[in-house]
């Protein structure tokens, strides 16, 4: 048991794994320097980061090494057991925040916002494919469960350094204290069903559009290029698994 909780077995997965943490901090820290050229924004957050860290170097990792997809969650094994899981963890996670926001004389609406939860949600596939199936399981292989699920709490904490939305009326220091115990709790519930449909999409939707859209009220964000980038996502996927 403890074997599985913490060990030392380094790997080219392991550097990898830290490599592509650091590159997704490194692109979302650009994000500030960039933070008015559209342009450069999209091909930083959306093609190199959701694109290719999220959909690429992990269907390429899985291909040219000849393992399973289910290896990283995907659906994993309990599949269904997590999917129902994942429901009732989001009504318990959408009551909470209700009545928090009732408390504070917030009305949740999301009237017109539709578009921005559909970019929101695309984020989201990206957050689960990318941190919690690849990162966790190259980390857990390499340093145990318990060492994994903080490294990988770690690098969703810092990714979102850049992103400006996530950071609207705070000081980073906070929200990425805040950030870490999020991504910590959604890191153990996928790993106790070893499925991202323990998370993906109810439980951290409910808290993604809880968060940005009724306590950071974020600006309308571009349903489009959700939809570009979405279909990128599963273009390359499809691509690569066919080669």
């Amino acid at each position: 048991m403890i074997n599985s909780l913490f060990k030392l077995s380094l790997t080219e997965g392991t550097l990898i794994a830290f490599l592509a943490g650091s590159v997704c901090v490194l692109l979302s820290y650009l994000l500030i320097i960039f933070r008015k050229k559209r342009g450069a924004r999209f091909v930083l957050r959306d093609m190199i980061t959701l694109v290719g860290l999220g959909v690429i170097l992990p269907t390429w990792w899985v291909k040219i090494n000849g393992l399973s997809f289910n290896e990283f969650g995907l659906p994993g094994e309990n599949w269904v057991l997590a999917l129902v899981a994942n429901a009732v963890l989001a009504i318990l996670l959408a009551g909470m925040f209700y009545f928090e926001a009732k408390k504070k004389g917030q009305r949740p609406d999301f009237s017109g916002k539709y578009g921005t939860i559909f970019y929101l949600m695309v984020g989201v596939i990206f957050e689960t494919l990318f941190f919690y199936g690849f990162l966790r399981e190259l980390f857990e292989q390499s340093f145990g469960i318990i060492p994994a699920l903080l490294l990988t709490s770690g690098f969703y904490s810092l990714h979102h350094i850049g992103l400006e939305e996530q950071m609207k009326d705070t000081t980073p220091a906070k929200e990425l204290m805040k950030l870490f115990f999020v991504g910590l709790m959604y890191s153990i519930t996928f790993r106790i069903f070893n499925s991202a449909l323990a998370i993906f999409p109810f439980f951290i939707g409910v808290g993604v559009i809880f968060d940005l859209l009724v306590e950071k009220q974020s600006k309308t964000l571009s349903w489009k290029i959700a939809l570009l980038t979405l279909s990128l996502m599963i273009a390359c996927a499809g691509i690569i698994i066919y080669l």
